[in-house]
């Protein structure tokens, strides 16, 4: 045995000399610098380029062999500035040369010095780079097949130990210029500091440099820095003290990656708290105006991530958002055709300080004259919901407290599913204004435009307090239900107003109408037929018990004709319809009298009672005109239908009105001479009312 073991070593001793003495008479036999003309000959061939060398290069010898480059550059593509693409200073680089005897590699420090790349597109969007390495003419190599030696990555060659002593790259550019799309993009002053490398030993990074752009404007120097460490037996890359300093943020974290038996990674990140407002101005942004000017000023997340190759997933998230925190999980699978899972839970936000403030009253009260001259605006246009077609996804939102167009709402579950292109949300529930809130909803994206189904129950919900948040006036006071279930296509303002097609029903209890005292409107309108003085003033509102109706909506079209209003002193039928599309209505309420219509001042109507009194509503549906219906009043005056017991005011309406004391079926007793002007009773009411 112990003459192979020296045989052995006699030829590995004679190898290493053999390969120290090659490296001897090559170091002392060869000067790199004679070869500067050939190797830039090349080069011109090959690119079309100037490789200039305006310094030496050297070799170092042993333990280390390594190379040296003085200062030299590469030239531009022909049209384009200036006159060097790239350019070096100074770059080192060696290696040791008896652990590659073992199989270990072991590089020294290297350096790179002043290295500047100018990538640049013309107006033409030709770049100046593509041309390099003889693209034009390269053909692309035909893949070889893999054979088993590769496949089981034994080969004889496999590095077992990788170190390096440094990196260390200083005073670097990296400039471009897209003059096609009026771009440019800076990169200066960057340094990288790598400290000493191995396996299983943890080294520090730095690196920083200056980044300047002009769309968006940002000049800033941003800083990375932490430790980090790899294994190359276990196939392991370890991030650990990870910093960035970047636009006023401060990121902090760490990462995991294994790269054996499939790719697997992990890691935090932590924003510490920024004002968004800061960052968006560094950004060249303007921050957007909103009602609460200190909105945006407190932003802050933590968030815990882990995946694989083909999925991804957010294992915790945590932000702040001013006063709101916000906490969730999320994940992806199957990137080829992902399938994606969030739960996200908001505690408390009020969005409101988020939008534009409210107009200047003084500014809306200008007169027309004085504003900009409107300008036609083209319709909307339907979204694009092509990408739902593909989209697999299960959702779940909940909320703690909302506030949002004045209206704040609590306790809200929304579970979000969409699937071969249907977006479903069931439930969504919540609750407001002392009620719940309970709805479905259904968009289907394969239809265009998309259609849409809606259905919700509203109950016990205070409609005064909701109707004052929401509109500033509570134009309808009481406890309210509302059911309604619709259908429709499209999602802008005109397609939703012309499809709307469904059910709905209202019920109003123990409430009240405000802005309309219909006793005192009647009361004053026959006090004027009598000649009496009109009630002293009282509150515009009309108290009832019960508000109910229903209606039916066909393609924008709403018809109701069961509206019924009950309170102590009348009743109130309706019908009529309101249509969307051509934003008109046409409705009457029929109000009958069934109690004494008493007034603060003590006046009342006993004969009204059982009269039916018409008030119509007709117009706009943005800004109706409601007035008594002069037409119908007449018709029911006149054809009886009031109760006996008002003759003596039937007498006085047609003395009032037709100018006689006598019906019309009766003959005029008596002659009368001269001329009476004829007065009919539409002439009579049009100037009471």
């Amino acid at each position: 045995m112990k003459k192979p073991l020296k045989i052995g070593l006699i030829v590995c001793g004679a190898l290493v000399a053999l390969f120290v003495a090659a490296a001897v008479i090559l170091v002392a036999t060869v000067d790199p610098n004679e070869y500067k003309a050939e190797i830039a000959q090349a080069v011109k061939e090959e690119t079309g380029r100037e490789l200039v060398f305006e310094g030496d290069i050297g070799f170092n010898f042993f333990p280390w062999l390594g190379l040296k480059v003085g200062p030299m550059a590469l030239g531009n593509r022909a049209g384009f500035a200036p006159d060097s693409m790239i350019r070096i200073n100074r770059a080192e680089a060696s290696i040791r040369i008896l652990p590659l005897l073992s199989g270990e590699v072991a590089i020294g420090v290297v350096l790179l010095d002043g290295f500047t790349a100018n990538l640049a597109v013309n107006k033409q969007g030709v770049n100046n780079w593509d041309d390099l390495a003889g693209a034009e003419k390269a053909k692309p190599a035909e893949a070889e097949p893999e054979t088993e030696a590769k496949d089981s990555g034994k080969g004889d060659g496999s590095i077992k130990d990788l170190s390096v002593q440094g990196i260390e790259i200083t005073n670097a550019n990296l400039v471009y210029d897209d003059a096609k799309n009026g771009k440019k993009m800076a990169l200066s002053k960057i340094n990288l500091i790598v400290g000493e490398v191995g396996d299983k030993t943890p080294f520090p990074f730095d690196l920083s440099f200056d980044l300047t752009m002009d769309d968006p404007k940002i000049d800033t120097r941003p800083r990375l820095t932490g430790m980090a460490a790899f294994d190359l037996a276990a196939s392991t890359f370890d991030v650990t003290k990870l910093t960035l300093d970047a636009l006023g943020m401060q990121l902090a974290g760490f990462a995991y990656v294994k790269a054996k038996d499939g790719l697997n990674y992990s890691g935090e990140i932590t924003l510490a708290q920024t004002n968004l407002r800061d960052v968006m101005a560094q950004l060249g942004m303007q921050a957007p105006v909103t009602a609460d000017p200190k909105a945006l000023e407190k932003f802050g997340t933590t968030v815990k991530f882990n995946g694989t190759a083909d999925s991804a997933a957010i294992e915790e998230l945590t932000a702040t958002l001013d006063d709101t925190t916000v906490t969730g999980t999320a994940s992806a699978t199957n990137f080829a055709k992902p399938a994606l899972k969030f739960s996200v839970n908001v505690d408390d936000i009020d969005v409101d300080r988020y939008l534009p403030p409210a107009a200047n009253e003084d500014a809306a009260a200008k007169p027309a004259a004085d504003a900009a001259p409107a300008t036609e605006t083209a319709p909307a246009q339907e979204p694009d919901l092509t990408a739902l077609r593909d989209l697999d996804l299960d959702g779940r939102i909940t909320m703690g407290k909302v506030k949002a167009m004045n209206l704040r709402v609590t306790d809200i579950l929304c579970q979000i599913l969409a699937k071969a292109g249907v977006v479903t949300v069931k439930p969504f529930s919540a609750r407001l204004y002392e009620g719940t809130l309970q709805g479905h909803s259904i968009l289907n994206a394969n239809n265009t435009p998309a259609t849409w189904k809606e259905q919700a129950t509203l109950e016990n919900v205070k409609a005064g307090p909701l109707l004052k948040d929401l509109t500033g006036k509570d134009h309808v006071l009481g406890t309210t239900v509302v059911k309604y279930d619709v259908t429709g296509y499209g999602l802008t303002p005109d397609n939703i107003k012309k499809s709307l097609t469904g059910t709905a029903s209202f019920a109003f209890t123990d409430g009240a109408v405000n802005g309309v005292n219909i006793a005192k409107m009647l009361r004053d309108a026959f006090n004027t037929i009598k000649g009496k003085p009109k009630s002293a003033d009282e509150p515009e509102r009309t108290d009832f018990a019960e508000l109910l109706g229903s209606a039916v909506m066909n393609k924008g079209h709403i018809v109701n004709n069961d509206l019924l209003m009950k309170s102590p002193l009348l009743r109130v039928n309706g019908k009529g319809w309101a249509d969307l599309p051509q934003n008109s209505v046409d409705y009457l309420a029929t109000v009958t009298v069934v109690g004494t219509l008493k007034g603060q001042d003590g006046a009342s109507i006993e004969e009204l009672s059982g009269l039916p009194l018409p008030i119509k509503a007709t117009g706009s549906l943005n800004d109706p005109s409601i007035s008594l219906d002069i037409k119908a009043l007449a018709e029911a005056l006149f054809k009886g239908t009031f109760k006996e017991g008002t003759k003596g005011l039937e007498d006085t309406l047609r003395k009032n009105i037709l100018g006689t004391d006598t019906k019309p079926s009766e003959p005029s007793s008596g002659s009368t001479t001269g001329t009476t002007e004829k007065k009919t009773p539409g002439d009579f009411l049009k100037k009471l009312f």
